[in-house]
């Protein structure tokens, strides 16, 4: 009985441990520790960064606005200023607290060429992360994100990748369910006259199921 004790007691406080060092990753990103409460989302700015963009959408289902902003850096030039993306949970009467952050995951600001851009939108609690690069030749890279009910932990749940050639109207995408490891690839001739896409060909195939979290979310540099 005493050593079952001791082993149980050992595990709770190596899972103790490891939580700990899990949010404190989470907290590190951008190599400063953020606070675990604040009022408003520039409390969690990190010296040297600032907001670039922002939206507000309920991501935990308890009907409060969390928010979801690229940060870029605010120092040196225009270009190649590194982007991050941090996620913050509305606490009722009790300001935020951060859901999720990433510093790994988003070009630089200008590294993407003419058609730099990132955007972030919530959709029916997903947090969706798009990022475009190139000129004539360009690609399109969407992230997806979910709050998983038992980790309390953003999930990412799906990658969409797209090539494209806009002077010939020419593509390809790749749509990947993550949690289901369905995979559909597609080619396609944009229609100018209709405004919209033709599909050519339909692919569907099965990939391995991840379970990867925003910290370690890693993107198309």
């Amino acid at each position: 009985m005493k050593l079952a004790s001791s082993i149980q007691f050992t595990a709770l406080l190596l899972a103790a441990v490891l939580h700990s060092n899990s949010q404190a990753q989470q907290s590190l990103p951008f190599g400063k520790k953020m606070p675990a409460t604040a009022p408003a989302l520039r409390d969690f700015v990190p010296p040297g960064w600032m907001v670039e963009s922002q939206v507000s959408g309920d991501l935990n289902g308890d009907g409060l606005a969390d928010i979801a902003a690229v940060l870029v850096e605010g120092k040196g030039a225009t270009d190649d200023r590194q982007r991050g993306l941090i996620v913050l949970q509305a606490n009722a009467g009790k300001g935020y607290s951060v859901l999720g952050s990433n510093s790994k995951l988003l070009q630089c600001q200008g590294c993407g060429g003419v058609k730099d851009g990132v955007n972030v939108a919530v959709k029916n609690g997903v947090l969706v992360v798009s990022q475009y690069s190139g000129s004539r030749e360009y690609s399109v890279y969407t992230w997806r994100f979910r709050l998983d009910a038992a980790s309390q932990r953003l999930q990412m749940i799906g990658i969409d990748e797209e090539e494209a050639d806009g002077m010939v109207g020419k593509g390809s995408t790749v749509s990947t369910n993550l949690l289901t490891g369905q995979q559909i690839s597609e080619s396609y001739q944009y229609d100018e006259k209709r405004d919209r896409k033709v599909i050519l060909s339909s692919k569907k195939g099965k990939v391995a199921k991840s379970m990867t979290l925003l910290e370690d979310a890693v993107g198309s540099q």
